[in-house]
Formats: structure tokens, C-alpha cells, sequence
């Protein structure tokens, strides 16, 4: 007897397993959500997905998310409040349908039914998805980053007479759009926006207070002298002068002085002016910017640089003693310095009137001072050049450019310590050749009155030495 009644309810139970089976299989095959699943707390269990939708819908109407109002948090401080509504946010019924049928509809069969008992015996709630407008969150995040964001400002070194002042730098801050909007996706999809945090970054300024901290006083400075009454020219080295003012030379840092002040063109402020191109005077855009180059230049010489490129005129020039002038050309001709100290260098630039001044900024060295030694040689005598004028009677001689001899410069910098020349370093060896001197020479009628020469004054940009002359300067 126990034997068919144990028989007997082992086949119950078999038939009601495979009844059960049978019934799982069948719900899983209809289109209705397991029964006890709830969204947000509203039940759509038993639903199709039509009927759940519209069910959600009218548990969550848009209307009712027009008046949330959200915070914005920086640093802990609230920047601004946004709608809801101006971020697009609205519940997403169609996907929360879609998340309630994946239950009990799992690729495993034993995961699947066990949600499916879940939710018959004591519910599952799911969470509401929200749907947001990317776009219109970036664009109010640029907004605010328009208003927050903060530019980093550079230490300075400032001059107070010869004494060093240094202004420390400060970090700045920049909201970081990407970031913000990644957290923002994870908190507004899940609807939690109790606050709408920023993300922001700290932006480094590019010379730190530490970067300038053992600059104390002046190793070198030149300065040259030019016409203000050539106003484009004028114009031209204030404009470059001002773009190597405030640059740090960091230890062992090579400096490019056509990267600093950039291509000489119109687009870049530059104005057309008197140049010296293959010792002739012409006209073109950047004029007077070779003066910058040679001040700076010789500056360096004197605060011990290391020249890593220099390149001469093509004749001596007005501003600077021969040897020690540089000319540059964007994309060709460059002047290169390196920083061999160990300790940064800082340059300063000034324009006052008529006279430019490059300082050199660094790390003091009292017992050492840098000499500049110049060896002069006249090498070659002008020839003559004369141009036929029919306009100047015959005789007549009109001296156009008095021309120059040619001279072969040598330049050497001489390294004191404590009164002791530690260090002879020759810079340069320069050959100016000899300038032409131009007369025009009358070929035209004889008048009484004129007289068979006559001179006439030209702007003398020559050079007049002595063979074998010596020049010193500190």
C-alpha cells in the first residue's frame, strides 16, 4: 500500500513539474509581462506591452516633469538651476516595456524561471529610464564654461629699478564637458537629479612660481637707438620686442627668435619698412625686426648664452658695432640661443622713445663677469661704381653712397672670475665685403655756372676703422 501511494505521489509530482514546465513555456511564448513586475512602483504585470505603455504613460506624464528644477553644484557652490524640461528629460516607457518582457525571458531556462517565481511570489520593481537631449546639455555646459572657467596666470619677474619682483602664478580651472556629460548620462538616466554635479579640471599656468624662483637680478643687457620719426619701423620693434617679453629659458632650453616673434606679415601686425637685403636698402613687411634680433643678441653674449646659430648683414649697420649685430629672415635665417646654465634665464624687453632694451634675467653670479673683445682688420678698399646722368652737365660728379671699406671682425668673450680671466671663447669670425661707392657723373651740356664737381651728402652707414683695431665692452 505505501509503495502505490508513494508511487502515486512521485507521478503527482512529475505531472504538476512538467504541467508547470508546460505553463512556463507556453507564458514565456505570449507576449505579457511576468505577473508582479512594477515599474517605478506601478504594476503592469500580466500586460502587453501596448497596454503597458500606455499604462506608464499615464502614470508619468511629461507635464509633470515641466516644473522640476534642478541645481547645478560647482566646487560646492550652486552656478546656475535648469528644468528638466530644458535637458529633455522624460521617462522612456518604451524601454522600461522592453527591461519588464527580458523577465523570466532569459537565455538561461533556470535563470529565466527563477526570476519568473520571483516576481509572481513577491514583485520586482524595476527602475524607470530616462531619456535626455545630449545637445542641449553640452550647449548649457559651454554656457557655463564661458562663465566658470578661469585662464591660468603665469608668474611673472617684474623689474623695480634693478631689483627683482616676482608675481606668483596662479592655477586655473576649465570644466571638463566631456566628463560632466558622462556623469550626467549615468545620474540623469537613472533619474537621479537631486544635483547635476560639474566636473572641473585645474589647468597649470605655463611658468609656475617654482619655475622663476631662483631668478634674483640682471646677468646681461644691451640696448640700441633708432628713429621714431620711421614710424613703421618704430612700430616693427615695439611689436617684436613685445613678443620676446616675459619668455622663461628653462635649463638647457634652446630658444628660436622666429618662433617667439612669428612670420613678418601683415597678418601677423607687421608694416613695410626700410630692410637690408644683399647690402641693398628695400622696402618690406618687418623692417627694423633685425634690430630687435641684434640687441637680443648681444645681450646674451653678455649674460654668457650659448650661440647656437647667428648669422651676420651683409654690411655693417648703424645700431650695433660690426660683429655683433644678427640678422634674421623667418624660414631661413634664424638667431638660436641656448640656456647652459643651470638655473632659468628670463628676458625682459623695453621700448622708451626711440631706444630699445633686451635684459637677460637669472640667477646672479657676483664674482663672474663676461667681457666681449672685438678684433677689427680692414681687408679689401671700394671700388667705384659711376652712373651716367645726362641731367648733370659734363664734369659734374654727384656722390650717391660714399660706400665702405670691407673688414674681417672677430669676436671673442672672455670669462672673469674674481678678477681672473677663466675663459677665452671665440664667438664669430665675420667678413663684411667692401660697399661700392656710386657717384653719377654728368654727361649732359656744359653751363657756366656749374662747377665741375659737386658732393653730396648721404647717410653714411660704413665703417670707418683702422686696421688692427682692438674693441672691448662689457
Amino acid at each position: 500500500m505505501w509503495r502505490w501511494f508513494l508511487t502515486g505521489t512521485i507521478l503527482g509530482v512529475f505531472l504538476a513539474a512538467g504541467g508547470g514546465w508546460l505553463l512556463f513555456r507556453w507564458w514565456q511564448n505570449t507576449e505579457r509581462i511576468a505577473y508582479g513586475v512594477r515599474v517605478q512602483g506601478v504594476d503592469i504585470g500580466g500586460l502587453k506591452a501596448t497596454e503597458a505603455v500606455q499604462t506608464l504613460d499615464r502614470a508619468f506624464p511629461e507635464t509633470s516633469f515641466e516644473k522640476i528644477v534642478v541645481p547645478i553644484i560647482c566646487e560646492g557652490q550652486i552656478v546656475r538651476k535648469v528644468r528638466l524640461k530644458e535637458l529633455g528629460v522624460k521617462p522612456d516607457e518604451r524601454k522600461a516595456v522592453k527591461n519588464a518582457l527580458e523577465i523570466g525571458r532569459r537565455q538561461a531556462f533556470l535563470e529565466s524561471l527563477r526570476e519568473f517565481v520571483t516576481a509572481w511570489q513577491g514583485g520586482i520593481n524595476l527602475p524607470m529610464p530616462w531619456e535626455w537631449d545630449r545637445r542641449s546639455a553640452e550647449h548649457l555646459l559651454v554656457q557655463l564654461a564661458q562663465r566658470i572657467d578661469r585662464p591660468p596666470q603665469r608668474a611673472q619677474v617684474q623689474l623695480d629699478g634693478k631689483s627683482v619682483r616676482i608675481i606668483p602664478s596662479q592655477d586655473g580651472i576649465s570644466v571638463d564637458i566631456g566628463g560632466t556629460l558622462r556623469l550626467w548620462q549615468k545620474r540623469l538616466s537613472r533619474g537621479e537629479w537631486e544635483n547635476l554635479p560639474l566636473i572641473v579640471k585645474t589647468v597649470r599656468p605655463e611658468v609656475t612660481t617654482e619655475d622663476v624662483a631662483t631668478i634674483d637680478g640682471i646677468i646681461g643687457q644691451a640696448t640700441t637707438y633708432f628713429r621714431t620719426a620711421e614710424t613703421n619701423r618704430a612700430y616693427n620693434i615695439r611689436l617684436a620686442a613685445s613678443r620676446l617679453d616675459h619668455v622663461l629659458i628653462r635649463p638647457g632650453e634652446t630658444i628660436s627668435f622666429n618662433e617667439l616673434v612669428g612670420p613678418r606679415t601683415p597678418k601677423r601686425g607687421f608694416r613695410i619698412a626700410r630692410v637690408l637685403v644683399r647690402g641693398e636698402f628695400t622696402q618690406d613687411f618687418g623692417g627694423g625686426v633685425c634690430q630687435v634680433a641684434g640687441t637680443l643678441y648681444l645681450a646674451a653674449l653678455r649674460s654668457g648664452m650659448e650661440v647656437v646659430r647667428r648669422h651676420r648683414h651683409s654690411r655693417p649697420v648703424s645700431y650695433l658695432p660690426p660683429g655683433l649685430d644678427a640678422t634674421v629672415n623667418f624660414g631661413s635665417l634664424d638667431l638660436k640661443l641656448r640656456n647652459p646654465f643651470p638655473t632659468p634665464l628670463y628676458l625682459r624687453t623695453f621700448v622708451r622713445g626711440g631706444r630699445l632694451t633686451v635684459i637677460v634675467l637669472g640667477k646672479r653670479q657676483p664674482n663672474r663677469i663676461y667681457r666681449i673683445v672685438r678684433y677689427i682688420e680692414r681687408v679689401d678698399e671700394p671700388r667705384e661704381e659711376q652712373i651716367q646722368d645726362q641731367s648733370l652737365p659734363v664734369g659734374v660728379r654727384k656722390v650717391m653712397e660714399k660706400g665702405s671699406s670691407g673688414y674681417r671682425v672677430e669676436v671673442w668673450r672672455l670669462v672673469i672670475e674674481n678678477g681672473v680671466i677663466v675663459k677665452r671663447e671665440r664667438i664669430s669670425t665675420d667678413l663684411y665685403p667692401p660697399q661700392p661707392k656710386r657717384v653719377r657723373v654728368g654727361t649732359g651740356q656744359m653751363t657756366t655756372s656749374a662747377s665741375s664737381t659737386v658732393s653730396e651728402q648721404v647717410p653714411n652707414n660704413s665703417l670707418q676703422r683702422n686696421s688692427g683695431t682692438v674693441q672691448v665692452t662689457q
